[in-house]
C-alpha cells in the first residue's frame, strides 16, 4: 500500500484549515449581514443616512416638523436616498412608508442595531438614532437598486475571491509545510546512506541553525553516527590486528607440524597430524580473507582501475575451476559468454567471481555441474555485465538469503563449517563489487540450487 508523505499531510491540513476559516468568515458575513452585498449597502446608504438622521432629529425635537419634508427632498436630490424619520414607529412629516420598510424599522427599534434588507428593487437600511430613549427614533433609507458596473469595473466575484484566497493560502501553507518537513527529508537521506554503509555521513549544519526539536534530533543522529562509526572502525582494526598477529604463530605451527610429521610413526599419529594440517590450512585461509576484507573496506590503499575484459577473465576462472572440480566428481560449464568489458581492478574482480564459483563447487552434489553465464543487459537505460553462477545443491531458506553476504554468516543444514568454507568469500565478493559500483544478489533456483548474480556497469 502506497504511503502518504508527511509533507502532503501537513500541506493538506494547513490548506483545509485555511479553507474552513474562509468559509466560516463568509458564513458569518452572511448571517450578520456584514459582508457582501450588505457591507457595500451599509457603506453606501448607512453612512449618509446617519448624517440625515441627526439633522432630522434635531429639527424635529426643536418643533420644526414642517421642514422635514423639504430636508428629505434635498437629501434625495443629493444622494438618491429616500429618507424617513420614525417616532415610536410612526412616520414624521406625513410621508408614507412601505410595509417592508416599516417591518425592518420595527426590527431595528427592537434590537437597537442596524438592519439591512432588500425590498423589491430597493436597498433598505433602518438604523436607530439616539435622543435619550433607546429605540424610540428610527431613520429609514430606501435606495434604488443600481445596475452593476461594466465588467472591467466590477469588484471580484465570490468565486474569484475564494480562488485568490485559496491560492495565496496554498502558497503560504506550501512554504510552511516545506519548512517543517525539510529536516525530515535530510534525516531520511542521512539514515539511508548510513544504513548503506557510509559511516561518515553526518547531517548538515543547516538543521542545527533552526534551534528547535529537529536541530536536537540532528545532533543526536550525528552523535549516534559518530559512536557507531568509532565502534565499527575499532572492530575492523581489531580483526586486522588479530589477523596480522596470528600469521606468525600460524607459520611456526606449520613448521612444528612438519617436524612432528617427520619424527612420528604410525597411522594414528599420521591421522592426527593430517587433521591439524587441515585446520591450520583453514585458519590460514580465514586470515588471508580477513586481511583482504580489511584492505577492501579500509579504503586507504589506492586501487588501480583499468579496462578489464570480463568475458576473458570469467573463461579463465571457469577453466581453472573445472580442473579443480574434476577431482570432486563435479563439472563447471560456461554455457553463455557475451563480450563484456568493464573498468575496475582485475585482481579484486577475479577474486570476487572466484569466490562465488568455488562456493558453488563446494555445495553442488557430486555428478552435477556448476553453470556459469556471462551476458550484457540493459536496465533503466544503463548497460550492465551480468554474471550468473548456479549450483544444484539444496539451496538456502528464503529467510537466510539476505544475510549470505555478511562476514562469518552460516546457514544451518547443508552449508555448515564441515564443508570447508571460511564464511568470508561472499562477503569479500560483495565488498569488492561495491567498489566497482556493482552488486551481488542470491536467489533459489526453481528446480533446486542457488543462483548468485553479479552485476557490473559496462565500460
Amino acid at each position: 500500500m502506497r504511503k502518504t508523505r508527511i509533507f502532503i499531510k501537513i500541506y493538506l491540513w494547513f490548506w483545509l484549515a485555511t479553507a474552513l476559516v474562509v468559509a466560516t468568515q463568509m458564513t458569518l458575513d452572511h448571517l450578520t449581514e456584514s459582508g457582501p452585498p450588505f457591507g457595500h449597502i451599509r457603506h453606501e446608504v448607512g453612512g449618509p443616512l446617519a448624517f440625515f438622521g441627526e439633522m432630522a432629529l434635531d429639527r424635529y425635537l426643536r418643533g420644526e416638523s414642517s421642514s422635514l419634508s423639504h430636508l428629505a427632498d434635498l437629501f434625495k436630490e443629493s444622494t438618491g436616498i429616500d429618507a424617513y424619520l420614525l417616532d415610536q414607529g410612526r412616520g414624521v412629516g406625513n410621508r408614507p412608508l412601505r410595509d417592508g420598510s416599516a417591518h425592518l424599522a420595527a426590527m431595528a427599534a427592537q434590537s437597537g442595531t442596524v438592519q439591512i434588507g432588500l425590498l423589491h428593487d430597493l436597498h433598505v437600511v433602518a438604523l436607530p438614532v439616539s435622543a435619550g430613549e433607546t429605540g424610540r427614533f428610527i431613520v429609514v433609507g430606501e435606495a434604488a437598486f443600481r445596475p452593476p458596473p461594466p465588467p472591467f469595473m466590477r469588484p471580484p466575484l465570490a468565486g474569484v475571491r475564494i480562488f485568490i484566497v485559496l491560492t495565496v493560502s496554498g502558497l503560504v501553507c506550501y512554504g510552511l509545510a516545506r519548512y517543517l518537513t525539510s529536516p525530515v527529508i535530510v534525516l531520511r537521506q542521512a539514515t539511508r546512506c548510513f544504513a548503506a554503509g557510509d559511516l561518515g555521513v553526518r547531517v548538515g549544519r543547516d538543521i542545527g541553525k533552526r534551534k528547535d526539536e529537529f536541530s536536537e534530533l540532528a545532533g543526536d543522529f550525528n552523535h549516534m553516527a559518530e559512536q557507531i562509526g568509532s565502534l565499527m572502525t575499532l572492530q575492523k582494526q581489531l580483526l586486522a590486528d588479530i589477523s596480522h598477529e596470528l600469521r606468525s604463530p600460524l607459520a611456526r605451527l606449520m613448521v612444528a607440524l612438519e617436524l612432528a610429521r617427520r619424527a612420528s610413526t604410525g597411522p594414528e599419529a599420521e591421522k592426527a597430524l593430517n587433521r591439524i594440517e587441515q585446520e591450520a590450512d583453514l585458519m590460514n585461509v580465514m586470515i588471508g580473507h580477513l586481511l583482504t576484507l580489511r584492505r577492501i573496506e579500509s579504503g586507504v590503499e589506492q586501487i588501480e582501475m583499468k579496462p578489464v575484459d570480463l568475458s576473458q577473465m570469467v573463461r579463465q576462472i571457469a577453466s581453472d575451476a573445472a580442473f579443480e572440480a574434476v577431482g570432486k566428481n563435479r563439472k563447471v560449464v560456461l554455457s553463455e559468454s557475451d563480450e563484456c568489458r568493464v573498468v575496475g581492478n582485475e585482481e579484486l574482480l577475479r577474486r570476487a567471481v572466484e569466490n562465488v564459483v568455488r562456493n558453488a563447487i563446494r555445495y553442488t552434489p557430486e555428478n552435477t555441474s556448476v553453470d556459469i553465464r556471462v551476458r550484457s543487459t540493459v536496465q533503466d537505460g544503463a548497460a550492465y555485465a551480468e554474471i550468473e553462477v548456479r549450483d544444484h545443491g539444496q539451496g538456502v531458506p528464503d529467510s537466510h538469503i539476505a544475510n549470505l553476504f555478511r562476514p562469518f554468516y552460516r546457514v544451518s543444514g547443508a552449508r555448515e563449517r564441515n564443508t570447508g568454507g571460511a564464511g568470508l568469500g561472499l562477503a569479500i565478493t560483495e565488498r569488492a563489487l561495491k567498489l566497482h559500483h556493482g552488486n551481488a544478489a542470491a536467489r533459489n533456483a526453481p528446480n533446486g540450487g542457488l543462483i548468485v548474480t553479479i552485476q557490473l556497469p559496462l565500460q
